[in-house]
């Protein structure tokens, strides 16, 4: 009887040990220690399930938003590891994850966002900001004349990976 009990408790012992090493889920560290500022929004925290509040942030990608969260944003709520010192980096990118999950995050959209912003840069379009989707770019802003709309348009156009734009930049010389 002795070595039965003896046997349970050092498995139930190593169950409990290997479920500290393992770390919380992404879900867990959420709900344990981001909820309370992200699922209401408090100090302007994006909400957890409202991608308007993210989009600002998502041109950061996922690897600057893992940093602001592990390092904090000087000016804002968002102290690092939301103040939990103690949480490890990996747990830490872990509701990140879960949180970028939520709002529909896709990294191949940030990349296809950029390089198309890259692409406007190079050829001269300033004030016009992309957005991607799945391959369908959306252009949005004011450019100087109907002249850059259109080389705006056909340098979207020409980066890989962009299947379609749609465009709503306007021309300066029709808000005058």
């Amino acid at each position: 009887m002795k070595l039965v009990v003896v046997i349970s408790f050092l498995v139930s012992g190593l169950v409990a040990a290997a479920a500290c090493l393992a770390g919380e889920s992404g879900e867990a560290v959420y709900r344990d220690k981001c909820a309370m500022c992200h699922d209401a929004g408090a100090d302007k925290a994006p909400r957890i399930d409202v991608r308007e509040d993210w989009k600002a942030r998502f041109s950061k990608g996922r690897e600057g938003l893992v940093r602001s969260a592990i390092k904090g944003l000087p000016g804002t709520a968002m102290a690092p590891k939301a103040g939990f010192a103690q949480l490890p980096d990996a747990e830490v990118a872990e509701a990140v994850d879960y949180m970028l999950a939520r709002v529909g995050f896709n990294p191949e959209d940030v990349a296809l966002a950029r390089n198309v912003s890259e692409a406007l840069e190079r050829v001269g379009i300033h004030g016009v900001r992309a957005e991607a989707a799945d391959g369908a770019v959306l252009l949005t802003g004011v450019a100087e004349d109907q002249a850059a709309v259109s080389a705006a348009v056909a340098a979207a156009r020409a980066v890989p990976g962009v299947r379609e734009v749609e465009n709503r930049v306007e021309p300066a010389q029709l808000l005058k």
